[in-house]
């Protein structure tokens, strides 16, 4: 035997483990940037606003947390599906593939700007909830750079991925959670205002110097192609990620539509318990939907290899998450009762009934990186819509007969129903073979009967 003659050998688990992490590193190592930036935004995001609370004015922090929350979700939405385009061409484009990466990014500032001044338009002339958060030309001009310059960070952030940079994008996270801390102390030097534009100018700033550090780093990697922005690139791809941002926003709005719902049917006091557990949820869930994201980069085009790669997402996304969902589920009131005893008493009962959902959760998540490798993006969008109404109608009928927990069961019936139509399609894509009658015909590597190259080679 090999250890008989002094060849040592693994134990037989380890060993399997190290077959996978060669076979599918490129999986696991998007994946685990992925959920690592994630963990590291919200951990310094807890802390930014702790530090930032101790410092300045309760006037300045909810001025700045508010032109925040406009930036992140202008932003968002400015990025229009070319993060998600990114992902999956830039695998399979051949040469230098930074002048995408640059044209995708000025494009999305340039729409971010748009968003920008129609938001900018909205909060002075027709919310004037949104106007008292804008006290002054200097906060006018910070939010307008700070949604431009957030859309441009998250597709910079989304090609990364694409790029097989996984660890890059982690870094430019951490640089970035850094860099505001930093510059938040800095900013609490300064002479007291209650705009909260300081805060906000040490968040801006702390933005574009994760740009700058990551760049720098990526050129002394030698991993910097040309920053000349190539918009010809574009051409033939704006369809596609028109297709990428109606999936992303059939996906998106319903998330962050559900604290609204909360208010409307359950009031105000309920709906901080239950945005800080649905935030805890999230957290706890993120894990399948990092793994989806890195699916659609390593496997995009190339069904053979989404077999397995699929496979071994299912099987961190259970080996990994079940255990840690049950724990939160576990351990519900506890985590609750860091935030108040008022939260613990209000949300622990929604916030266990989430964590328990978390097997629905994987199928719903690793569907969405199913259907953009199989090229299915514009049916799974009318499926979301319908879902996402579905969730909508379902958490605003159980609040009405009932309280939050009521809710919730309702809410989690739903992604119930969701799993039970999802799963047989991950599943599918997890077992079927090359050469299955079950594949549909337009492969990536063979013509279709026109002659063309399949969907998924173009």
């Amino acid at each position: 035997m090999a250890h008989q003659r002094g060849t040592p050998t693994l134990p037989r688990p380890t060993a399997r483990l190290a077959r996978l992490a060669r076979r599918d590193g490129d999986l696991l190592t998007s994946s685990g940037s992925l959920t690592a930036s994630t963990l590291i935004t919200s951990a310094t995001g807890f802390l930014y606003w702790f530090v930032a609370a101790r410092l300045f004015s309760p006037e300045a922090v909810g001025t700045a947390s508010a032109a925040v929350s406009a930036m992140t979700l202008v932003g968002t939405l400015g990025m229009f599906g070319l993060g998600t385009m990114l992902i999956g061409e830039l695998p399979r484009l051949p040469g230098d593939r930074w002048p995408l990466l640059s044209a995708a990014a000025l494009t999305a500032g340039a729409i971010a700007a748009v968003g920008a001044l129609i938001y900018l338009g909205l909060a002075w002339v027709a919310i004037p909830g949104l106007r008292t958060a804008l006290p002054g030309p200097t906060m006018v001009v910070l939010v307008a750079a700070g949604i431009v310059l957030t859309a441009m960070a998250l597709v910079v952030d989304e090609g990364l991925v694409g790029l097989a940079a996984g660890p890059f994008q982690m870094l430019r996270n951490l640089y970035f959670a850094v860099a505001k801390l930093v510059l938040l102390g800095a900013a609490a030097l300064l002479p007291a205002t209650a705009t909260g534009a300081p805060i906000l100018a040490s968040w801006l700033a702390g933005l574009l110097l994760s740009l700058l550090l990551l760049a720098q780093l990526l050129r002394r990697r030698g991993r910097l192609g040309s920053l000349r922005p190539a918009l010809s690139m574009l051409r033939g791809r704006t369809g596609r990620a028109l297709d990428y941002n109606l999936l992303n926003l059939s996906l998106y709005l319903p998330h962050i539509t559900l604290p609204l719902v909360v208010t409307a049917v359950l009031g105000v006091r309920v709906t901080g318990a239950f945005y800080t557990a649905w935030m805890v949820y999230t957290v706890a869930v993120m894990l399948p939907g990092n793994l989806a994201t890195a699916l659609f980069a390593v496997a995009t085009g190339q069904r053979a290899v989404l077999r397995a790669k699929l496979r071994t997402a299912l099987a961190v996304a259970l080996g990994v998450g079940v255990p840690a969902t049950v724990l939160v589920a576990v351990a519900a009131r506890p985590i609750m009762s860091l935030f108040g005893a008022e939260y613990a008493d209000v949300a622990t009962g929604a916030l266990r009934i989430l964590a328990l959902s978390y097997l629905f959760a994987v199928f719903r998540q690793l569907v969405v990186g199913v259907v953009r490798v199989l090229d299915k993006v514009r049916l799974a969008t009318v499926g979301a819509v319908l879902a996402g109404c579905l969730e909508i109608a379902a958490a605003a009928y159980g609040g009405t007969h009932g309280g939050l927990t009521t809710m919730v069961l309702w809410l989690v019936g739903v992604f119930a129903l969701e799993a039970l139509i999802t799963a047989p399609i991950v599943l599918w894509a997890a077992t079927a073979r090359p050469g299955d009658r079950r594949e549909h015909p337009e492969r990536p590597d063979r013509p279709d009967r026109s002659g063309r190259p399949g969907r998924g080679a173009r």
